[in-house]
């Protein structure tokens, strides 16, 4: 009886150490360091999170605007024939610089010359024609009819002079100002008909700057604030005067137009040329580079 007993307590405790086996190594049971909650720590002033507040969009846009900067010729022409003609001679070629009052082309006018020569021989036949009519209307002599169409026969004579004047006037193009030729479109001997155009021409010593600034600088820019340009293909820098300013503004973009004029002229200036612009009186000294 008593052995009974023992075997009974001795299977008893076998059972309680897998029990406590199970307990300690049975995921069910144990509590892993994956599975124990986080612990925050306690908010305080050497942990908070300072909110720094973003830069305004406005202020962000109006840094980046650019300011459009290049120069630009006031003065070009394109001169056209003013006749069917042959070229006769080209003094310059494409490139070349020339001053006021030269010679760039001429045209072969003989048959316009000739022409001219006629209309001023009726010219004169027209003149003294009038001049009998109105002598002999003194004698009541002729009738009123042919007083008034030898005046009108005199008008007509010198219109038909004053065209032929001006087309072989026209024959010979000059200069009308220091500059450089940009285009030549015809040939020595090449036949031109009227209308047909010849050749372009630019001032290169009357330039202007054309900036393009934010519509809102007009509260401080005005005609002559002054302006500093820094021309990209030279690397140079230049000073100007701010002439004229465009009464419309883009509704698009919101900005307007600003001419500048150089104030002391430079030969390596070129129309084109683009660069950088700043102005004394920006109150922020804004620099901003620009490419066209």
């Amino acid at each position: 009886m008593l052995i009974t007993h023992i075997k009974n307590y001795l299977a008893s405790q076998q059972k309680f150490k897998v029990l406590l086996l199970l307990a300690l190594f049975h995921p069910v049971f144990a509590e892993t360091e994956e599975s124990s909650p986080a612990v925050v720590p306690p908010l305080t002033q050497a942990n908070t999170v300072v909110d720094h507040p973003l830069p305004s969009t406005e202020n962000a846009a109006l840094d980046n605007t650019p300011e459009y900067v290049i120069i630009r010729s006031n003065d070009q022409i394109t001169f056209s024939s003013e006749t069917a003609a042959s070229v006769a001679k080209i003094s310059v070629k494409e490139g070349s610089q020339f001053l006021k009052g030269d010679i760039l082309l001429e045209l072969d006018c003989r048959i316009q010359q000739a022409e001219l020569s006629k209309a001023i021989a009726q010219q004169k036949a027209s003149a003294l024609a009038e001049s009998s009519a109105k002598k002999l209307k003194n004698y009541d002599s002729i009738s009123e009819f042919e007083l008034v169409k030898a005046e009108t026969d005199a008008k007509i004579s010198d219109a038909e002079v004053s065209k032929l004047k001006a087309i072989v006037e026209k024959c010979t193009i000059k200069a009308p100002f220091n500059g450089s030729v940009a285009t030549l479109m015809v040939h020595p001997y090449e036949t031109v008909k009227q209308g047909d155009p010849l050749l372009k021409i630019i001032n290169t010593e009357n330039l202007e700057f054309d900036i393009e600034v934010p519509s809102n600088w007009l509260e401080w820019l005005h005609v002559n604030s002054a302006v500093n340009v820094h021309i990209n293909e030279l690397n140079k820098n230049f000073s100007a005067t701010v002439a004229r300013i465009n009464p419309l503004i883009e509704p698009v973009s919101q900005t307007v137009k600003v001419i500048a004029i150089i104030s002391k002229p430079d030969s390596t200036l070129l129309p084109g040329m683009s660069g950088q612009a700043s102005f004394s009186d920006d109150p922020q000294n804004k620099i901003e580079k620009s490419k066209i």
